[in-house]
């Protein structure tokens, strides 16, 4: 396939940094889709791996020590190089200057991933992890207030249509109660008293 083929030309481009710095290959994955054929590729030092995603062109580059992860963008921005970079994962007619491109970019890290202690590593893969888990809990958030005012919607009807049960259960169910309002309480108390 022209995928598998074009990885391994581009590998050949990192793999000698990557052998000097003491990277061994591990495993290549390969996932197929009646739309789509993407490739994952490991290369291991001890408890470090490098991994690279590939599709058409590189579309995920992640650094790992242990269970710390973090992309390579946001590494290199933490660490203060987001303005000396050269790797963007956009394709280009030359399909090998992504990875011209991220064997520039592994001359910043060095020091801390494939020589150092991956001390750096491990307080960004924190960061990076800590603001996807906000960023989740927010949209999370967002999500379920829209279903919580579909949900005292559906208890309004419910009430109307004189199923008490049902609409407690409903109101019960809502997460953001500050969304119940002084009418919301009127007929929960009201239905609360017509099952008693």
């Amino acid at each position: 396939m022209q995928v598998s083929s074009d990885l391994t030309k581009g590998l050949k481009i990192i793999e000698p940094f990557l052998n000097k710095h003491d990277f061994e290959f591990k495993n290549q994955e390969d996932f197929k889709s009646p739309t789509s054929y993407f490739l994952l590729t490991k290369y291991q030092k001890g408890r470090r791996e490098f991994i690279l995603g590939y599709h058409c062109s590189i579309g995920q580059v992640v650094y790992q020590y242990d269970k710390f992860a973090v992309s390579h963008d946001f590494y290199l921005d933490k660490l203060g190089f987001s303005k000396e970079k050269q790797f963007q994962d956009i394709q280009t007619e030359y399909k090998f200057l992504a990875f011209e491109n991220l064997l520039h970019d592994f001359n910043f890290l060095v020091d801390d991933f494939f020589a150092g202690e991956c001390i750096r590593l491990k307080e960004i893969a924190i960061l990076q992890d800590n603001i996807i888990k906000e960023y989740d809990k927010k949209a999370r958030n967002g999500y379920n207030i829209e279903f919580d005012k579909l949900r005292i919607d559906k208890a309004r009807q419910e009430f109307k249509n004189k199923n008490y049960k049902k609409c407690l259960e409903l109101y019960r169910s809502v997460e953001s109660v500050d969304l119940i309002n002084d009418l919301d309480r009127r007929i929960i108390e009201f239905g609360e008293n017509k099952i008693k």
